[in-house]
């Protein structure tokens, strides 16, 4: 049966996962970290959204035993329509399915490509039920408490009386659902939204709809607010790149990947892409747009294809920054100001694990910690996945690459310890060059950017140098997942 004909076939009820699920496990439900005569270790997943699917997958395939625990009924995460923290209902991926799918299952080809929210979860679901990852996660099982207890992990889950323990934890809750707001002068008396609580376009219908913020979220909102709003306003206190979705017929990521892999110094790259901007979009001043304060690429560009557009026939006004708030009247640092019914603070995310101590990932200026942004330096049981932000390209890809990894080493270190050396001293110091080359703005948006190619391109040759640890079962145990689709170093190729 194809991927897409299985894909198809309706899902059973959540209820009915749980009870096979229940079954299934059977003591584990029950137990506090191994299983009894259990003699490896085994792992906790915490997230079953995009990142978390492809670390239990992988997990499964190469018998790595795990319990992964998901808040909700369903897999997905943001792009799950019954999350609290759903994605607005408009929005497509601002990757291409080229550089979003997974790399061992592609989207169809029929598919536009970039996917709405609703067929990004559709493609969600297909894969875990592709590689019967349901039956492998605890649905309605909310991690409260993640702490490191004599070099174990206690566990504890909402409603549980007891803790769990496990050998190693792998945090993959995602970073995109921790509003960041924004502090001004002054009271604003009509309606205040974050980003983050606009599910629908019908919240902006009739209404003065003010966006602040210049990212992808941002301007797909200005979309609906020119299509459906009664004036739709945006302010910025500082200019972006906008690129279109497509150049030369292709989608835009595409294109930057291609010619990433040119052998040109990354100097003259950026030339290259400044001169391409300026004869396909031209300069910011044409759209009465400041010019950006910084260079391509020191700043995460915005994907947009409807924007300018919309500018350049009055349909949304540009402003900058927001000096002062006075009742319904919203004042600008030009001195001009605008009468709004609803603000809507597209300002972003902050991320957030509540259930742990955050100082075993984050710095305390909120940077990443950890070794391409997965590995804790000096522990051996902690991981993390998905925690980056591509300039260009899609963020479950490099997922896939990160749980390879992860996996390789945690087999390493059970069969081989003499890769399980070199990595462990690797992860420890190096700062691989992972991203444009140049120093990103020093914003809470910029502090997990990555180049999409460079990052990948590393994780395959250390994916490599793990030799047979890359693709061998974890001595001890047998793979809980087989699929023959492809050969394993096939799935580790780079997408191309």
């Amino acid at each position: 049966m194809s991927l897409w004909a299985l894909a198809s076939i309706q899902r059973d009820s959540p209820s009915g996962l749980c009870a096979i699920h229940g079954e299934a496990a059977g003591a584990r439900g029950k137990r506090s970290g191994r299983l009894r005569g259990e003699s490896v270790k085994r792992y906790c997943i915490i997230g079953a959204g995009a990142c978390g699917l492809v670390v239990a997958k992988t997990f499964a395939e190469r018998g790595i035993p795990f319990d992964c625990f998901e808040a909700l009924v369903d897999v997905g995460g943001i792009w799950n329509p019954e999350s609290p923290h759903a994605v607005y209902g408009s929005t497509y991926l601002n990757s291409s399915k080229k550089l979003s799918r997974y790399p061992d299952y592609p989207f169809p080809e029929e598919w536009p490509h970039y996917v709405s929210r609703a067929q990004a979860q559709e493609y969600l679901s297909a894969y875990a039920k592709e590689f019967g990852l349901y039956d492998r996660i605890t649905f309605n099982a909310r991690v409260t408490s993640a702490e490191r207890v004599y070099g174990r992990w206690r566990i504890q889950i909402e409603g549980e009386a007891k803790p769990r323990f496990y050998d190693g934890l792998v945090v993959a809750n995602g970073h995109h659902w921790e509003p960041n707001w924004p502090s001004y002068p002054g009271t604003f008396t009509g309606e205040v939204l974050h980003s983050h609580d606009v599910k629908s376009k019908e919240q902006l219908k009739g209404k003065r709809v003010l966006v602040v913020g210049a990212g992808n979220s941002a301007v797909d909102i200005l979309d609906d607010a020119a299509h459906d709003g009664a004036r739709a306003v945006h302010s910025m206190r500082r200019s972006y790149f906008f690129f279109p979705k497509i150049v030369f017929g292709k989608p835009t990521d595409t294109f930057i990947d291609l010619t990433s892999r040119w052998p040109l110094p990354r100097s003259v790259m950026r030339k290259f892409y400044r001169l391409g901007l300026r004869i396909v979009v031209g300069s910011h001043y044409r759209y009465d747009l400041p010019a950006p304060d910084h260079d391509l690429f020191e700043a995460h560009p915005t994907a947009c294809t409807t924007y300018l557009d919309h500018i350049v026939h009055g349909r949304i006004v540009a402003k900058p920054g927001i000096e002062r708030l006075e009742g319904k009247s919203v004042r600008f640092v030009d001195g001009s100001s605008e009468e709004a019914d609803l603000i809507v603070y597209a300002t972003g995310f902050r991320p957030s694990f509540p259930f742990m101590d955050q100082s075993y990932i984050l710095d305390n200026s909120g940077r990443s910690k950890l070794f391409i942004h997965a590995f804790h330096r000096e522990l051996d049981d902690l991981f993390v996945v998905g925690l980056f932000e591509p300039a260009e390209g899609g963020v479950w890809q490099i997922a896939d690459y990160q749980a390879k990894l992860i996996a390789s080493f945690i087999v390493a270190m059970a069969s081989e310890s003499k890769r399980a050396e070199w990595f462990r001293e690797l992860k420890a110091t190096a700062h691989p060059d992972i991203g444009h080359g140049i120093p990103y703005r020093d914003t809470a948006w910029h502090k997990f950017e990555i180049q999409h190619y460079r990052f990948r391109k590393h994780m395959a040759r250390l994916l490599k140098k793990f030799g047979a640890c890359a693709t061998r079962p974890l001595s001890g145990a047998d793979a809980e997942l087989r699929h023959d689709k492809q050969d394993a170093w096939a799935r580790l190729k780079l997408a191309s």
